[in-house]
């Protein structure tokens, strides 16, 4: 079996009463509340995010063939910041100022992969399906602060909890789990920071820039999750650390590594509005910030790189076929003339114009979907002032061929009522040095995202 059928969970859903499914969704709002599953609106208030009573269900193939992805695209995530110190035309697509470079030039990059990651690879991948392994594409890839670490297994709790006899008797003499726990794989990738460091783990900073007071809600979730896994953690702002004597403290209490919600951007601020940061800047130099700064290089003008010819000779055969099939063409938007998708030289901002509806201009580094416009859903005005925007280079754009966004059907609650709906679906699968998880998001919205009102789809194995 390459793929589970999503008919068959649905068939056996739908031989359930109305009021029944009505409770099992009552059901699956009430613990997602009580156990974490919450996002911060605009306002500071918690919102319920909501969750599909219908998850993914993917077969141990199917993880394989996803794990060996992620394996592909770290390792060339983590050749870039050797390509950027030696390949001129890198530094063009991959924009550093000189004050992010000083940061940069902290840390050391060792020698091969580099190590203190936990990443998330964004994907129209869906799975209940013939053509799983040829659909897809990878959209873009985050490896510093990810969003869902706490969400991703909490969600496939809830819906062993709620859904427990259906799955029995939907696929009877099988155990249906989790995909692997990307809790899991933070602690794994801190122990093995620990470990190549020569450290025994007494205590990680979760370090959060607590000026914002909206979004994602995961860090004190998962600095519990870690204490019960015998590692105490801290949730801190990065300005309220502490050194004493080459010892990093947090809230008075000794920490070996610091794992980071904050990007590097947001360190230089601190750090202009006359803030210390002396103990960040000691972990980069150590090595014992996760991710480490050598992942600030996860720009989405990176898939330039791997989507131009010209710099196919950096990447292994096995990652250029995979670029060919899987990735997206993207350039970072200049007044320039590149490679279109089809190998043809063309000035690219008139290209931009004139193939509006093929494509979506995206913010080059931001996050949660902001500022994304995709060329078919707004007006030749819109595009046009996004595109002079960008052409600004105040804020950096990319521009990618528009991707098939696939469409699952889902139950979700409708009120107070059970329905089956079709949204559009993405799947984000979460990688550290050795490992992989996945989370789904939905929504009735073109840019999928949760903090643009999306909801959540458990993956489960």
């Amino acid at each position: 079996m390459t793929y589970v059928a999503s008919q068959i969970l649905l068939a056996h859903l739908r031989h359930l009463s109305r009021q029944e499914l009505a409770d099992r969704l009552h059901a699956v709002r009430a613990l997602s509340a009580v156990r974490g599953l919450r996002f911060l609106d605009d306002d500071g208030r918690p919102r319920t995010i909501e969750l599909a009573l219908t998850p993914w269900l993917l077969t141990t193939a199917q993880v394989a063939f996803f794990r060996r992805v992620g394996e592909l695209l770290a390792d060339a995530l983590a050749r870039l910041p050797h390509l950027y110190a030696h390949v001129p035309a890198v530094r063009r697509i991959l924009p550093f100022t000189e004050t992010q470079e000083s940061w940069l030039r902290l840390a050391a990059v060792p020698r091969g992969r580099p190590l203190a990651v936990l990443g998330r690879l964004d994907s129209t991948a869906t799975f209940q399906h013939h053509g799983w392994r040829e659909t897809f594409r990878m959209l873009e890839s985050n490896t510093v602060g990810v969003g869902g670490v706490h969400y991703a297994p909490t969600a496939c709790a809830v819906l062993l909890d709620v859904l427990a006899d259906v799955f029995h008797r939907a696929f009877p003499g099988r155990r249906v789990v989790p995909m692997p726990d990307p809790r899991g794989l933070l602690l794994g990738e801190l122990r093995h920071v620990g470990r190549r460091l020569g450290r025994r783990l007494r205590g990680v900073a979760l370090i959060e820039n607590t000026d914002y007071t909206t979004g994602t809600d995961e860090f004190g979730y998962l600095a519990r999750a870690l204490a019960r896994e015998g590692l105490p953690a801290v949730v801190t702002d990065p300005r309220a650390l502490r050194l004493a004597g080459g010892r990093i403290l947090a809230e008075g209490h000794e920490v070996d590594l610091l794992y980071r919600d904050c990007e590097l951007n947001e360190f230089i601020e601190m750090e202009q509005d006359g803030r210390s940061l002396r103990a960040v800047r000691r972990a980069v130099r150590e090595g014992r910030l996760v991710s480490g700064l050598s992942w600030e290089f996860d720009h989405k003008s990176c898939w330039e790189l791997f989507t131009d010819a010209t710099y196919a000779r950096h990447f292994t055969p096995g990652q250029r076929a995979f670029f060919r099939a899987a990735l997206p063409w993207t350039r970072l938007v200049r007044a320039a003339v590149v490679s279109d998708s089809g190998g043809r030289r063309v000035d690219l901002p008139r290209y931009i114009r004139r193939h509006q509806a093929q494509l979506v201009l995206k913010p080059n580094t931001l996050y949660g979907g902001q500022g994304v416009v995709v060329g078919s859903t707004v007006t030749r005005a819109v595009w046009e002032r996004t595109l002079a925007k960008a052409l600004r280079g105040r804020t950096r754009y990319v521009v990618q061929t528009k991707a098939r966004i696939h469409t699952d059907r889902l139950v979700v609650l409708d009120g107070d009522r059970p329905r089956e709906v079709e949204r559009s679906v993405v799947s984000g699968f979460f990688f550290n040095s050795s490992g992989i998880g996945l989370i789904g998001r939905f929504s009735a919205q073109p840019v999928v995202n949760v903090s643009r009102g999306g909801g959540l789809v458990a993956a489960l194995m």
